[in-house]
């Protein structure tokens, strides 16, 4: 049972936002691979439930619930942490959004999928609605209280037999990778597991660890923080979760989310994929706006998406990554008349893909000093230049879209860098070498939006 000490200071917390660009470090942040912070606050004692619980009859299916958004927690009677009121046993006050914007939400999201993906575990950023949950707040706290930690589980629950929980990670870090492995020990922790003494292990107690720690399919020691915060083994709490697999005092992480949860579930569904702009068959000048909307069966999303142009300013772009759902406006300019086929093809994180293609047609520009006939965009002046190299246009993203693309979080992790997971450059392969600038224009221009529901 928690102590009053804890509760009080727990419930008092001044939460105060942090206003950071996108992949912006905080100065003097920890870094998740060298700096031993307690990733659970570790004077916080969580309430216990099922220790004398069998394991389920089967498995069951769970959904996670990613709050990225902030709101107001409220006591809803003692032990009761539900996630459908936002009730709470020790934190009653208002958690702010977390400071990151929507691609770092998405790549967050698919980190913890990743680490799910042997589990029937849905992660969802939208609240789910007739079933039982639980949720996960991610919000800015600062200062943390009592040194500082990544989150905290106010309960733990052997076998996952009390259903739906909430717990909380703390806006520690600009890495997504950072706040993905806090998140999901958090959650573990509501399922009955414990600290354990392998830092390849998600379960390890600071956020001293290698790049990608996982669930592992290994017993390890059961321990917890001495005070001058080193590992020292311990007693368990959910023994009877633990034995089914361990020795005393020992925990397979792996195998005790497989018995809960089951084996995954493959989604089958891809995503929704739909050029806007320009519409079949019309006629443009050669300055146009290719516009794309995309949205996913699962929210948030990262899609990636590629875009071949067929036509006399021909291209190909290699996949870049966007966070679904969204709207995106390709500003491309300079192209060459004639008659164009651009294909976009979007692929979910389970592969499945969508296609989208569009006929149409680029006007000769009119004449310099005149007006072109029959335009819908304006006046144009000037040629293309002859060599068939368009001609680029200068300009940022818009700074209220969110919108530069997400590089893939997943892939090759030994190559990331922690703390600074945003990287957002792009790459492109081109059919010819004039193409190029157009592609680079094409993808260093865009303009997107989180599309509203």
């Amino acid at each position: 049972m928690a102590s009053q000490n804890a509760l009080t200071c727990f419930s008092c917390l001044v939460l105060t936002a942090l206003a950071l660009a996108p992949g912006q470090a905080r100065a003097g942040e920890p870094d998740e691979l060298s700096a031993p912070i307690p990733i659970t606050a570790p004077w916080y004692e969580p309430l216990v439930y099922g220790t004398e619980a069998p394991p389920p009859e089967k498995a069951q299916a769970w959904v996670v619930y990613t709050n990225f958004d902030g709101g107001e927690m409220n006591w809803c009677g003692w032990g009761n942490n539900s996630p459908q009121n936002n009730c709470s046993t020790i934190m009653q006050d208002t958690v702010l959004p977390y400071s990151g914007d929507a691609g770092q939400r998405a790549a967050i999201v698919q980190i913890v999928r990743k680490d799910f993906a042997d589990f029937n575990v849905k992660v969802t950023d939208q609240r789910p609605q007739g079933i039982d949950y639980d949720m996960e707040m991610v919000g800015d706290w600062q200062p943390a209280p009592q040194g500082g930690f990544a989150g905290v589980a106010p309960s733990l629950d052997c076998w996952n037999e009390n259903g739906g929980e909430v717990s909380f990670t703390l806006d520690y870090t600009g890495s997504s990778n950072g706040i993905a492995k806090a998140m999901l020990q958090e959650l573990a922790h509501t399922w009955g597991l414990e600290h354990v003494d392998s830092k390849g292990d998600l379960l390890y107690p600071t956020t001293e660890s290698v790049l990608d720690p996982t669930f592992k399919d290994v017993c390890h020691q059961i321990v917890q923080l001495d005070n001058q915060g080193n590992t020292v083994p311990d007693g368990c709490v959910c023994c009877n979760q633990h034995s089914l697999f361990c020795g005393a005092n020992q925990q397979n992480s792996y195998r005790e989310l497989l018995e809960i949860f089951g084996p995954s579930v493959p989604d089958l569904t891809g995503p929704t994929l739909a050029i806007t702009a320009p519409a079949e068959g019309a006629e443009v000048d050669p300055d146009f706006d290719l516009t794309i909307d995309a949205i996913d069966n699962n929210s948030p999303q990262l899609l990636g998406i590629t875009i071949d142009f067929a036509g006399p300013s021909a291209f190909t772009s290699d996949k870049s990554f966007w966070a679904s759902p969204a709207e995106l406006s390709f500003p491309v300019t300079g192209v060459l008349p004639g008659a164009y086929t651009v294909t976009v093809t979007a692929q979910d994180e389970d592969k499945n893909e969508a296609v989208a293609v569009v006929n149409f047609t680029v006007r000769d520009p009119a004449p310099s000093g005149t007006t072109g006939g029959g335009t819908t965009t304006g006046t144009t002046t000037g040629e293309p230049d002859p060599t068939g190299e368009p001609e680029l246009t200068t300009g940022a993203p818009d700074p209220t879209s969110g919108g530069d693309p997400v590089p893939d979080p997943t892939a090759d992790p030994q190559t990331s860098t922690a703390g600074s997971d945003e990287d957002e450059s792009c790459n492109c392969r081109t059919d010819a070498t004039p193409t190029a600038p157009l592609l680079l224009a094409l993808l260093g221009l865009l303009r997107a939006r989180r599309r509203r529901a």
